[in-house]
């Protein structure tokens, strides 16, 4: 078996050509994606073996984790560990991924460091969502999902010719409701979604070996934020005011601002926790065919303003209420050439340019606790270049050698960044800059032991880029850049297809050695004390191993299972442990000195099981129709919280779905009734703190409804 195709983004499509690519990458189709009831990016994590994705504090900064590498910033200022791409087209900022699944056709999630054949450099992998494509003849359809708590859901597209070499498609989607939160004094229920989007793509086949394809996209999201619950008792002001037992009921919140916090964002003084962002986007994709290689250019232009306000201590005392006023911009350019099969070398080489500009204020309300008003300003450039390319030597039959390499250089400035206080004089201003000039790349061989059984084995060196904690500014080492992560991850893997394409089986064993790993903790300034900070551990080691399966061992029995099993510890890290040396300074007075914990040995913390499983069959009636009850499943273990102690560790929990899908044999029609989180459990996605107060942020509970849809 001819290794055909080497993976590139933007090049998607069969899961046979995925069966016969040495990376484990878990793939996603559109109907998959409806059954499972996948509505956000972080839906994924009930799908894909060793995927986590919560949003920090509840608010809108996902926190990607894939096979447990990741990264935990609240801030909107850094590159995650996990890239989100649509269409090609990186998504550098976390925030920017929130409104992009719809009208999707499918999903692709490769694990492992990526970027010696496209896109950039990552250590924990990509997210590649790939939308609908304009089609050749006249479409239509529309979908609309109700639910209770009153929540809606509605789609819709029209797709088709504008000329013999000109398609086009038009998509939108609008989201309502689905509060399930509610105010623990007033009982007013917070967490309506009030979000909308369109997308339009048109495609022109210019001759024969060319092709022009123009994306652009605009969404909203006015929707309520996602505040906490108490998980312990919390004392106001400072322990002067009223204590707030810790919640029983994990839906109960609270939340109020100052009036001065309120005047200064320019809200009302009884606003709720909210989110006003916009985004939008605009690319241009030309693809041309030389008889010796395919060249692939992507231009691309994106802009997203978030305006968030977030009660992160859960009540009305106004102690960490954190408004953010983030205004940034990204181009990115990306060429390839990708050479046609023919003898024994294959290859891709490309170049690409990156750069972000980003205007970006925080305000937080301290004037329960401290009388005063916060307020961090900043802005920040980034811009890196990168050559790469991938080259397969095959030297016999069903045997490939794959070598794959990336240089990239990038610059990073933070500028005029100061931290106000309301109570205080002018603040000082600060300039920082950081870069890297890094080296990663691949080398791998792949077997096909059989034209349907594929094993391999790769090394791959992954680089992510360093950056600056841009929190409330206390003391200038605060914002001392932290430096790059790497790592050197080996996999050994299979893929398998057998008994005529009925059943598939992948698997892959994994071991990473990570560098320099990015960690939220804290440094210990001689004259303020503790400081939230970013750092780098020097050096930590994760392992594990992954098993997906489907198969229809009957006709229209569709059964789906995935593994995922992983373990990590930090070889050697010390950490400012933050309880000693507060009481060392209490005991001794006098300058701060950091009282440090050594973490060698200690577990990282992330679920060490994951499962997923689903399982659907299609009863055909009378011929004329098909009925089809569908039950999927997620389970994720325990969570530990070791850099924060086990009052924030998250516990282990079972989901369960269920639906009902009714259709003709051939019609344009469905109807489906569905149940998710069937068992209604209570379970959290998120433990934190912020400032004074502890709290969790629980997950969705019973939703029951129905999606209908028709297509023209």
């Amino acid at each position: 078996m001819e290794h055909e195709e080497i993976l590139v983004h933007g090049s998607r499509g069969s899961a046979a050509r995925l069966e016969h690519t040495g990376v484990a990458i878990s793939r996603l189709d559109h109907a998959t994606l409806a059954q499972a009831g996948v509505t956000t990016i972080n839906d994924l994590q009930r799908l894909v073996p060793n995927l986590q994705v919560e949003n920090a504090f509840g608010g809108g900064q996902p926190q990607f984790h894939l096979r447990g590498v990741g990264f935990f910033d609240y801030g909107s200022n850094n590159m995650p560990d996990v890239m989100t791409y649509v269409d090609g087209v990186a998504y550098p900022f976390g925030i920017m991924t929130q409104g992009v699944m719809f009208d999707v056709s499918e999903v692709e999630v490769e694990r492992g460091p990526t970027g010696a054949t496209s896109g950039r450099n990552t250590t924990g992998g990509d997210i590649d969502i790939v939308t609908a494509e304009p089609t050749h003849k006249w479409s239509a359809g529309v979908m609309e999902d109700i639910a209770n708590y009153a929540r809606s859901k509605t789609d819709l597209y029209v797709s088709g010719p504008l000329s013999k070499t000109v398609t086009f498609r038009l998509s939108a989607e609008t989201n309502h409701g689905g509060g399930y939160e509610f105010n623990r004094t007033t009982g007013e229920h917070i967490g309506n979604a009030n979000r909308g989007a369109v997308r339009g793509k048109l495609n022109w086949a210019v001759d024969d070996t060319t092709t022009v394809s123009l994306n652009g996209h605009w969404s909203i999201d006015d929707s309520d934020a996602t505040p906490g619950y108490l998980i312990k008792p919390f004392t106001t002001e400072l322990g002067a005011g009223v204590t707030m037992p810790a919640d029983s009921n994990h839906y109960a919140t609270g939340w109020g601002i100052s009036p001065q916090f309120a005047k200064m964002i320019g809200v009302a003084n009884d606003a709720k926790p909210f989110r006003k962002n916009q985004s939008w986007g605009i690319d241009i994709s030309v693809k041309k065919d030389f008889s010796w290689a395919r060249f692939t250019s992507i231009s691309a232009f994106e802009a997203m303003y978030r305006h968030e306000m977030n009660d992160w201590d859960a009540t009305q005392s106004a102690e960490a209420d954190n408004y953010f006023d983030t205004n940034m911009t990204v181009f990115s350019q990306e060429f390839r050439l990708t050479s046609h099969t023919s003898g024994p070398f294959t290859w891709a080489a490309g170049l690409y340019f990156y750069n972000a500009n980003m205007q970006d204020e925080m305000v937080t309300d301290y004037m329960s606790t401290h009388s005063f008003i916060n307020t961090t300003r900043y802005g920040q450039t980034d811009t890196s270049f990168s050559e790469f390319g991938q080259l397969t030597y095959h030297p016999f039959h069903n045997f490939r050698v794959i070598l794959g390499v990336r240089h990239e250089n990038e610059w990073k400035y933070l500028n005029n960044f100061y931290t106000q206080r309301s109570t205080l004089g002018p603040a000082t201003r600060y300039d920082r800059s950081t870069g890297m000039d890094q080296v990663s790349g691949k080398v791998g061989l792949e077997y096909n032991v059989t034209p349907h059984i594929l094993t391999y084995f790769n090394i791959r060196r992954g680089v992510k880029e360093g950056g600056f904690s841009a929190y409330n500014l206390t003391s200038p080492s605060q914002i001392a850049p932290f430096k790059p992560e790497w790592l050197l991850a080996y996999e050994l893997g299979f893929k398998a297809a057998m008994f005529n394409n009925r059943f598939h089986l992948t698997g892959a064993a994994f071991k990473y050695d990570y560098h320099d790993q990015q960690v939220q903790s804290a440094v210990v300034d001689s004259v303020l004390g503790p400081i939230g900070k970013i750092v780098n551990a020097p050096s930590s080691s994760i392992w594990g191993v992954e098993l997906e399966a489907q198969a229809e061992p009957i006709h229209g029995l569709h059964l789906s299972q995935t593994f995922g099993y992983e373990q990590g510890q930090y070889t050697q890290f010390q950490i400012a442990n933050l309880t000693a040396t507060e009481a060392q300074h209490a005991q001794t007075g006098g300058a701060w000195r950091a009282v440090y914990t050594n973490m060698a040995g200690h577990d990282m913390g992330f679920p060490k099981l994951t499962l997923n499983g689903s399982a659907s069959y299609d009863i055909h009636i009378a011929g004329k129709y098909v009925l089809t009850p569908e039950a999927d499943y997620s389970y994720r273990s325990q969570e530990t919280a070791v850099l924060l102690g086990p009052l924030f560790n998250i516990k282990p929990y079972f989901l369960l779905n269920t639906s009902l899908t009714f259709r003709p044999e051939h019609g344009r029609w469905s109807v489906t009734g569905y149940v998710q989180n069937a068992l209604n459990r209570t379970y959290d996605l998120t433990r934190n703190f912020f400032t004074t107060s502890d709290f969790g942020i629980v997950g969705p509970p019973r939703f029951y409804g129905a999606r209908m849809s028709y297509t023209y």
